[in-house]
């Protein structure tokens, strides 16, 4: 029988003109072709028909306005080449209801809350298919038949990509689920979903969620690029994982929540920005052969929570590989080589079986935490490998530890059985507070200190064990509790066998010395720590002193009156542990230090050193180290600074707390608002007091800041033993660390080269911001990129030529920017005099030279100051000579105690909206880094709001502002309305102003106005004027610029500006510029951002004049409508008539004093204007100097 065709065709003669036509006349098995074009139709197919696209030539839109484009209620129908859309929220546009759907290369676009929806007892087949809904979901399957996805593209939906719910089912295989706004997969009630080899990537919220009853099956899945998390596995029912990969998740890759119970097989999870893996309570999960790499923590068991499992291999923790908190953990065959510690297990319910371990950090037990451990191996490069506190339980058995020490510290148990501890670069195992240990045939040797140290309140039983070639004693007994060592061999220590150093209860029987003569020595009759060695003892010693963190101190380049310091600490520290040991008193110590100098010079290295050497003396419990600065401890509301400050705290208990540039928690507020990191310091101090014996506090930042850190509280210097200066490194410590990085990196450096790297260090200036360290890690770099360019320009004939550094590949500091050696002479002139000369003649304008720059032009990276007032919008010709006066200040050599205002003071003259404010702050910051300012805190203060009730009030105020502004730089803001007030009131102001610009004080003046205010002031208090190193006109903006500043303040909103909008408000632009500036630009950006309808803002979203919110100058035809409009501020209109307009190149206001030329600051001198005789005629003076 033929199988019927009917064709329909908006155009064709014969052929049906609508689709609807064609199904009425249409029988089951009917094919109805469609020619390409646009139908506007929504149809019911209730016959076994197939519809498809005709040829090629074409596409075939079939379109609904309401209701969902197709309606299927048949036995079978299947869709050929169709691209379906709707409009309908309320509608899905594909309804499957009864019978199979079977799309082939059909594309599918929605905007109601699902686009393809198969229910009831409909059944849904996509094959090679396209999926889009902006405002819903994707497909949502309900019903219970055969639906099956393959091989098709699901995106950038409103919701999931993917819904099966309530009974569905539903094979979803080699799709691509990509940018959907909910889920990429979702499946929950009693539905079941088999997904292979399908990609999910940029979901949203979680990429694959698994909820309530639902049954899933994932093989061969990869998530990527997800927003918070991966997957969220909560359902009750089976939940298997194989060969999927989960990466670059924002937040957790896989969490697992109460109920579940999901199989984990050879999965990777790479990347997450927190947990690997989240167990949660109630949560059972089986890893099987999984993989996790490249997060703070592999696998976190919380409270309540368990997870066991085989083959799980850890790589780059960060924090930790494995942390168990209150959870129980069983797991086979675990490899960690992480950066944190290995396994962790916190408090009283946690609980760990782990067998067959082979790890390389190590393994830390507290809070009453217990662990049954076996045929563990940890091989360390020192430090702590097993570590217990605070009532911890460890069983380890068959166990290896290589390279570390053991630690049983407050009321832990270890018990080992047929261990050994191998090589530790402290004592081998040490018991301290209260610990035990049980020791059945272990073997203890290699060790730098002592094989095991029994502390004080500590007891110990050693059976069947061996203890050998240590560098201390054998067995070292410091308690009143009872120590049993029997049937054991302890021989061929750097010490005694055997040491009793209190009337305790120690048992020794049946002990193979070795022939050591020595035996048991007991109390003070003993020789000390570790005996007066000779012979073959002291030889044995000395092998295990060339290793551990005060060997690496020793080995660090440079730095030997650190070294003096540090390893002084050290001593004493020891000799403080001697003297308890002995029973001697000595009072309470401070261990708390306080680092500073210049960055790059190792702080936090000998910071982490420092606390290792204590954890070896057994003063600290772990020695790590917790890094923190400013923003780890303080919150910005009220009450959240101590908690998490306390947080932070707790962390680094037991190890070193390094506060990297500590002074910014104080000097921050000056009086407006809460002092949050003032809050932190107090807390902090607390704490320390509190818990002076459990943790070393360092604090490090610049020395002058740390100076005022020191200084800012009455209690602080106490709590710190003392100051530790790091100096700049010499010239030949600097091409020693290249040197190291060229070797450690395969390169050699010629002769030349080294020649080349020695001038270069010794030209470089070094001041208080130097790099150090960092700068020479820089020009190494460098250094390989030019490599690089000159052999890729000329191909080298030798292989060796790729690992040779030649002169030619370093850096070369500039003729005029070597660090000054001298200045010249100071000018014979005194300060009365010169400013005499000052008011008679006003503040001279010069054309020095540049100054040189206190960064030479080839250094590797500038400040962040530096870089941030480089990468302003506009004033270009400002920048530049602020770069200049902070480079040549910062080179420049100044008496001690000297202040900097004098040579920093400046004039920003430009209307509201030029950018004052923005380059006021900009500067601070530059004089910040450079050293010259303490705080770089910026106060403002309008002139024309000062009191003046009585002749000095203004001072007094002024004065007030400047102690406020102490360390940072004041802001007099001149103004229109100054001009306003009574005759007597502006002069008390402004002598209360020259009072203040003449007084020597570390804050920097900036004397901000419009061109007619700055102009009169400049002509009738030329003393004033003088008291400023440097005049700076505000260039006005471009349009380009306008336009750039529009497009930065979208962005801070996360908006984007169009080109075709940009390309409008250049037009509007060029016909009237904003009047307002950069002030104006802001506005109308935040009016842009608060109206427009998506991220990107077109043209269609600028206001024109019947908009509500059009303002003159606030979009193109705002800016056209007030072009012309804008009334001249108070003072320009007649500015003209008195002398020239200024201009941006630089011509003078029309006064008899000129604008202050730049102040020359290659050497201090007593004025505070420009020294010399000759005045140029005025038509040569420039306004602005670069």
């Amino acid at each position: 029988m033929t199988r019927p065709v009917l064709l329909v065709s908006p155009d064709r003669p014969g052929a049906y003109r609508a689709i609807a036509d064609a199904l009425a006349d249409a029988t089951d098995g009917a094919l109805i072709t469609v020619a390409p074009g646009r139908y506007d139709e929504s149809l019911y197919i209730n016959r076994a028909v197939t519809l498809a696209a005709e040829g090629a030539g074409g596409t075939v839109e079939i379109a609904a306005a309401s209701g969902s484009t197709l309606v299927l209620d048949a036995e079978a129908v299947r869709l050929t080449g169709l691209q379906l859309s709707g409009t309908d929220r309320e509608a899905p546009v594909l309804d499957v209801r009864r019978g199979q759907a079977a799309l082939d290369g059909c594309r599918i676009s929605g905007e109601a809350w699902a686009a393809v929806l198969a229910w009831q007892d409909g059944v849904v087949a996509l094959r090679d298919c396209q999926v889009t809904n902006a405002q819903g979901a994707g497909i949502v399957v309900t019903s219970g038949g055969a639906n099956a996805v393959e091989g098709t593209h699901i995106q950038e939906v409103g919701s999931s990509a993917v819904v099966v719910a309530e009974h569905g089912r539903l094979t979803l295989r080699d799709c691509l689920l990509d940018r959907a706004r909910g889920n990429g997969v979702c499946v929950n009630g009693q539905a079941t979903a088999v997904v292979e080899a399908t990609r999910i990537s940029g979901s949203g919220k979680p990429a694959l969620a698994v909820e309530q009853n639902a049954r899933a099956t994932l093989t061969g899945v990869e998530v990527s690029g997800s927003a918070a998390l991966d997957a969220y596995l909560t359902s009750a029912a089976e939940v298997v994982l194989n060969r999927c990969s989960f990466t670059g998740s924002g937040g957790q890759a896989i969490r697992v929540g109460e109920g579940s119970s999901p199989v984990l097989r050879e999965c990777l999870v790479a990347g997450a920005r927190r947990e690997g893996i989240h167990v949660s309570a109630g949560a059972r999960p089986r890893l099987e052969d999984c993989r996790i790499t490249g997060t703070p923590t592999g696998l976190l068991v919380e409270a309540g929570g368990h997870a066991e499992g085989a083959g799980l291999t850890v790589e780059g923790a960060d924090t930790a590989a494995v942390h168990v908190a209150d959870g129980a953990l069983v797991l086979d065959r675990l490899t960690a080589d992480a950066g944190g510690t290995a396994l962790r297990g916190v408090g009283a319910k946690a609980q760990l079986i782990v067998r067959d371990a082979e790890l390389v950090t190590g393994v830390e037990l507290s809070e009453g935490a217990s662990a049954t451990l076996s045929a563990l191996r940890l091989r360390s490069g020192g430090g702590t490998g097993l570590a217990l506190a605070s009532g911890a339980r460890a069983e380890v058995t068959g166990s290896a530890f290589t390279g570390c020490s053991t630690l049983v510290g407050a009321e832990a148990e270890l018990s080992a059985q047929d261990s050994e501890f191998t090589g530790a670069d402290g004592d081998g195992i040490r018991i301290s507070a209260g610990g035990a240990l049980t020791a059945v045939g272990c073997r203890v040797n290699g060790a730098r200190g002592h094989g095991v140290n029994v502390q004080a309140s500590s007891r110990a039983e050693l059976t069947n064990c061996t203890v050998f070639d240590n560098g201390g004693d054998g067995v070292r007994c410091n308690t009143d509790e009872p120590v049993r060592v029997h049937d054991c061999e302890v021989r061929d220590n750097g010490g005694v066998p055997v040491r009793q150093l209190k009337t305790g209860q120690v048992s020794v029987e049946r002990v193979d010395t070795g022939g050591d003569p020595s035996g048991r020595t007991t109390g003070a009759s003993g020789t000390g720590d570790s005996g007066a060695r000779d012979g073959e003892a002291a030889t044995r010693a000395a092998a295990h002193t060339g290793t551990g963190p005060l060997a690496e101190l020793e080995g660090l380049v440079g730095l030997e009156s650190v070294k003096l310091e540090v390893t002084g600490l050290i001593n004493l520290n020891k000799m403080a542990q001697r003297r308890q040991e002995m029973g001697l008193p000595m009072p309470p110590m401070s261990r708390h230090l306080v680092f500073a100098g210049p960055p790059g010079t190792g702080k936090t290295t000998v910071a982490r050193l420092y606390g290792a050497v204590l954890a070896e003396l057994g003063i600290l419990s772990q020695g790590h180290i917790v890094e923190v600065a400013r923003a780890d401890l303080v919150a910005q509301i009220i009450g959240g600074t101590a908690i998490k400050t306390t947080e932070v705290f707790n962390k680094a208990l037991g190890g070193v707390l390094f506060i990297d540039e500590a002074y910014t928690l104080t000097n921050q507020s000056r009086g407006n608002g809460p002092d949050f990191g003032q809050e932190a310091v107090d807390t902090l101090m607390k704490l320390m007091e509190d818990h002076r014996d459990e943790v070393v506090v360092i604090v490090a930042g610049y020395s002058a800041q740390m100076e005022q850190f020191l200084a800012s509280n009455p209690g602080m210097a106490s709590r710190f033993a003392r100051t530790v200066e790091f100096p700049n490194y010499s010239a030949e410590e600097l091409v020693t660390i290249v040197r190291g990085l060229c070797a450690k990196h395969y390169y050699e450096l010629s002769g030349s080269a080294l020649e080349a790297l020695d001038r270069y260090f010794q030209d470089v200036p070094k001041g208080a911001t130097f790099g150090n360290g960092r700068v020479a890690r820089q020009v190494f770099e460098e250094m390989i990129s030019r490599q690089a360019s000159r052999l890729a320009a000329q191909p080298p004939g030798d292989d060796t030529e790729l690992s040779r550094l030649d002169g030619a590949d370093v850096i070369t500091v500039p003729g005029g920017a070597a660090e000054p050696q001298g200045g010249p002479a100071a000018p014979a002139s005194g300060r009365a005099e010169q400013r005499a000369d000052r008011g008679a003649r006003g503040p001279q304008p010069a054309s020095p030279a540049p100054a040189p720059s206190a960064t030479p032009a080839a250094a590797p990276r500038q400040p962040a100051g530096l870089r941030k007032l480089a990468a302003m919008t506009g004033l270009d010709t400002a920048r530049a000579a602020l770069a200049t006066r902070v480079a040549a200040l910062a080179g420049a050599p100044r008496e001690p105690g000297r202040a900097v205002s004098a040579q920093a003071n400046i004039v920003l003259e430009g209307p509201q909206g030029s950018g004052r404010r923005a380059l006021a702050r900009a500067y601070a910051r530059c004089l910040t880094e450079a050293g010259l300012l303490s705080s770089g805190t910026v106060h403002e203060v309008r002139l024309s709001a000062l009191p003046a009730r009585f002749p000095k009030q203004p001072a007094h105020r002024l004065a007030a502002a400047l102690e406020e502004a102490e360390g940072g730089l004041l802001v007099l803001r001149l103004d229109e309305a100054l001009g306003r007030r009574s005759p007597a009131e502006r002069a008390a102001v402004l002598d209360g102003l020259a009072r203040l610009a003449g007084t020597p004080c570390d804050t920097v003046l900036a004397l901000c106005g419009s061109p007619a205010e700055l102009r009169a002031l400049v002509g009738e208090r030329a003393d004033i004027a003088g008291e400023f190193a440097e005049y700076l006109r505000l260039d006005p903006y471009t349009v380009e610029q306008a336009i750039e500043l529009v497009r930065r303040r979208l962005w801070a909103f996360g908006f984007q500006l169009a080109d075709d909008a940009a390309e409008m408000l250049a037009a509007a632009f060029h016909a009237a510029p904003p009047p307002g500036g950069a002030w104006e630009a802001h506005r109308l950006a935040e009016r842009l951002a608060a109206s427009a309808r998506t991220r990107t803002v077109s043209a269609t979203d600028l206001p024109g004049p019947g908009a509500p919110d059009a303002t003159p100058g606030s979009g193109p035809a705002g800016a056209a409508a007030s072009a012309g409009s804008a009334a001249a501020p108070a003072g320009e209109a007649g500015s003209a008539a008195a002398g020239p307009a200024p201009s941006v190149n630089g011509a003078h206001p029309p006064h008899s004093a000129p604008a202050p030329a730049p102040r020359p600051v290659s050497a201090p001198h007593a004025g505070g204007g420009l020294p010399g005789t000759t005045e140029p005629p005025p038509q040569a003076r420039p306004l602005v100097q670069t």
